[in-house]
Parts: structure tokens; sequence; C-alpha cells
């Protein structure tokens, strides 16, 4: 089997990518990130559906 460069830079930043989530670190700013898309989200679908709620 012939791995091309690309292939194995692909795969080596995909295990890069892991080992930042599962340590400190950069994981942190990942988790934090996460945690905002959350509560932005929530606070999307509390606008969108006020109305509902209204009655």
């Amino acid at each position: 089997m012939h791995l091309s460069l690309e292939t194995i830079v692909r795969f080596t930043n995909a295990a890069r990518i892991s080992d930042w989530e599962g340590g400190d670190g950069l994981g942190s700013v990942i988790k934090k990130r996460r945690k905002k898309m959350r509560k932005h989200k929530h606070k999307k679908l509390l606008v969108r559906t006020r109305h509902q709620r209204r009655k």
C-alpha cells in the first residue's frame, strides 16, 4: 500500500487534534468554544420560539 505525503499529513493532523481534546492546553479552548456555541444555539432557539411561549 502506497501512501502519499498528503494522506500522511492528514492522518497526523487528525491524531494531533484528538490529542488536544483529550489533554489540557488547547483542548480547553475547544471546550469553551463548544460551550459558547451551545449557549448561542439555545438563546437563538428561545428567540425563535418566543411567540409560542407568549400564548
